[in-house]
């Protein structure tokens, strides 16, 4: 629907009915895409039932963490898993001038040129930093052929490598998780929430939204759907 009160209040009748899978004080997981709708969720759940408590509010990404974590085996190598991490592995590679000499990386030599090298390589990891994340969810076709050595003119491509090499990225768990548990047919994922309420959680990547439909294959998934119209316009 349209409209996030009527949602918010399918989402409250639901979770007043009793999960039969669930141990008798376990949260329920609710998915939300930022934290300012938690604070909002919280306030209308309450005024509905006259408390909002015992709920656990997880962002889209944050519950891909949870079925990679349960699912795929911890000691493939630390993951390349958020912006904080590869600003760190980026920014002295940016600020080793004799490295950066290279021809690959002459379109960074404007920005790196400038007085400051150390803050001007600190201030463009910071920036790669995120867009390698994003990466990592909307672009793992990108990055595996870059781990196969594709695109060698892409400067982008060569500090990827750089970056990550000898790491098992977030998009290479993916692609292990999703080849086993996405689709017709597949095994269930375990160690995830008997029940999943996914509140207005649309704009995501692909491959996150199959990573949240997966919980439906071991449980029950609740999708909220925030619509710009009244009626299904699919």
């Amino acid at each position: 629907g349209n409209d996030l009160e009527v949602l918010a209040g399918l989402l409250a009748a639901e979770l007043a009915k009793p999960c039969p899978d669930a141990a008798l004080l376990a949260p329920d997981t609710i998915l939300i895409p930022q934290p300012a709708m938690r604070r909002w969720l919280q306030k209308t759940l309450a005024e509905t039932h006259g408390v909002a408590a015992n709920l656990r509010f997880l962002a889209p990404g944050e519950f891909v963490q949870l079925a990679l974590d349960a699912n795929l085996p911890k000691d493939a190598g630390a993951p390349v898993l958020d912006a904080a991490q590869l600003r760190w592995r980026l920014w002295p590679l940016l600020a080793d001038d004799k490295r950066m000499r290279a021809p690959v990386f002459a379109p960074l030599a404007a920005v790196l040129g400038a007085r400051d090298r150390a803050l001007a390589a600190w201030q463009l990891a910071g920036e790669l930093a995120e867009a390698f994340e994003k990466y990592q969810a909307w672009r793992r076709d990108w990055l595996r052929g870059w781990d196969r050595g594709a695109d060698k003119d892409d400067w982008q491509a060569e500090l990827w490598r750089l970056a990550t090499k000898g790491l098992a990225d977030r998009g290479k768990r993916l692609d292990a998780y999703l080849s086993r548990f996405d689709g017709e047919g597949t095994q269930a994922p375990v160690g995830l929430p008997p029940r999943v309420f996914a509140f207005a959680t649309q704009n995501v990547s692909p491959d996150v939204l199959r990573v949240i439909a997966s919980s439906a294959r071991g449980g029950e998934l609740y999708f909220y759907f925030l619509s710009p119209v009244r009626g299904w316009w699919g």
